[in-house]
């Protein structure tokens, strides 16, 4: 069987799309890699390149990435959230399929060689390739950064293992490695970069020194904002999830903070497993039928096509959901800031229902189109004999009955919104103004849509119990569509 390899590299740049589309096709282009992910980061300035071939491969990936940075990147001129030492900062070397801990260690110390031969900069080993304890731990090796290099290349005990001893302003200094897999965990926080960031202190296990040490073993962390989400992170390293799990982090961050939702997978984006997990990416996938997983412009290309689904249900069901993300947003842009901070307690209550309406809605872009569709494969049914005719009524009005449920549950969940939105509008950030008229008709768009939603597909409903029920909570739901007119003006 084939050997696997995954190579991690870190580079300092985050912003400039050209750089990073440019290392990343370095890697991509080279014969036998597969590059999985490109993660960019602007607050960080960093972007994180996942990609996986055989030993030889990775290693001619992560020189080509590297010269090309070494041609785009200029350390003198860096500055972002994360702790960085140089252009490539960090490169790890982590064993995937058929590979021992010990051919990822010739890896990282065949790359360091080859790397500073080749360039002349200065290369460290961590991790399980380290040949000193007291490189074992990055944040050791990376203590001072990119700005203390000049005075600590010039000790002896920070003589680099590969090298030069020179600062080289352009570069910095690599730190290459083997190691475990590593679950790099985000948890987005209510709060300030300062109260982030102390609550890494607490639950890391360098804590704040060797008088002061964190709760968790074999857990780093530390605290910042995300300027382009406006919200800040307990950024975390789990080295060994056997001896700290994900769950026992976020338990323990729970502990000192508001945290936005549950685990946190996809605070930020759809957190989908076929594209966040190596085994799965490697494989050929098939194309997916969900419509939220589509570009934005090919679900509105499917909504205005011939064919009636995705239809106004879809629709409808995207655009509170939309709605439902502006109050979030509303929210999370008057949480936490100074000229706000009277208002903290009230966004903390305000916001959560916010994010959890917008998750429950997005899923009902899905199930509305799917429930429809299922009414129209039902007519497709054959209805030549009288049991045919029977099995084909039967399903149709099942699937109708699955058309009137999907509606009725967003427009109740809108409803549940509605005594928050009016608050939001009364103390959000003024700034805000049109953000909170605009998610008022956006979701008064959704319950408008799926109220006539179930109108029309209950007048073919032949269950006259279900129908008398169904008509009764619809003189309730009618009542939803009242209120949101009068949160626009406000």
């Amino acid at each position: 069987m084939s050997k696997l390899v995954e190579c991690v590299p870190n580079f300092s740049e985050g912003n400039n799309k050209e750089v990073i589309d440019e290392i990343g096709k370095a890697i991509s282009q080279t014969e036998g890699c597969m590059l999985l992910d490109v993660d960019a980061g602007p607050s960080t300035n960093r972007t994180v390149y996942t990609f996986v071939g055989s030993p030889e491969d990775v290693i001619e990936g992560a020189l080509n990435a590297a010269r090309r940075a070494f041609q785009l990147i200029d350390m003198a001129k860096h500055k972002g959230e994360h702790p960085r030492m140089g252009a490539l900062d960090v490169c790890p070397f982590v064993p995937v399929m058929n590979v021992t801990m010990e051919e990822c260690i010739h890896c990282a110390n065949l790359f360091g060689k080859r790397l500073a031969d080749e360039l002349c900069v200065p290369v460290y080993l961590y991790g399980e390739a380290a040949q000193k304890e007291s490189r074992r731990s990055l944040p050791a090796i990376r203590a001072g950064e990119y700005e203390a290099l000049p005075e600590k290349l010039q000790k002896v005990e920070w003589t680099p293992d590969f090298g030069p001893a020179t600062f080289v302003p352009r570069w910095g200094a690599t730190v290459t490695g083997a190691r475990k897999f590593l679950i790099a965990y985000n948890i987005n926080l209510l709060c300030t970069k300062e109260l982030a960031h102390r609550i890494a202190l607490n639950i890391r296990e360098q804590g704040r020194g060797k008088d002061q040490p964190g709760r968790l073993k074999q857990v780093q962390g530390m605290g910042w904002y995300l300027d382009e989400e406006d919200i800040a992170q307990v950024s975390t390293n789990l080295l060994d999830f056997e001896t700290t799990s994900l769950h026992v982090v976020y338990d323990e961050v729970c502990n000192d903070a508001k945290v936005i939702n549950r685990l946190g997978l996809d605070s930020l984006s759809p957190f989908n497993p076929k594209e966040r997990i190596i085994e799965y990416m490697v494989q050929d996938s098939k194309d997916s039928n969900s419509l939220v997983s589509l570009p934005f412009h090919t679900f509105v290309q499917k909504v205005g096509a011939r064919s009636a689904a995705p239809g106004g249900g879809s629709v409808s069901a995207a655009m509170a959901s939309l709605g439902a993300a502006l109050g979030c947003m509303v929210g999370l842009m008057t949480y936490g800031k100074r000229q706000f901070e009277e208002l903290d307690p009230v966004m903390r209550k305000l916001i959560p229902p916010f994010h959890q309406a917008m998750k429950e809605l997005i899923v009902m872009v899905d199930t509305d189109s799917s429930a429809f569709s299922g009414y129209m494969d039902a007519m497709k049914l054959p209805k030549t004999t009288p049991e045919e005719k029977e099995r084909r009524t039967t399903a149709m009005q099942l699937g109708l009955k699955n058309a009137v449920g999907v509606p009725f549950s967003l427009a109740e969940k809108v409803h549940s919104l509605w005594p928050f939105l009016r608050e939001m509008a009364q103390h959000g950030n003024l700034a805000c103004k049109s953000d909170i008229q605009v998610a008022a008709k956006a979701l008064e768009a959704g319950v408008f849509g799926a109220y006539f939603n179930v109108v029309t597909n209950l007048k073919d409903i032949t269950d006259e119990d279900f129908k008398k029920q169904a008509i009764q909570d619809l003189r309730n739901t009618s009542e939803l569509l009242k209120p949101f007119g009068v949160i626009a003006h406000q």
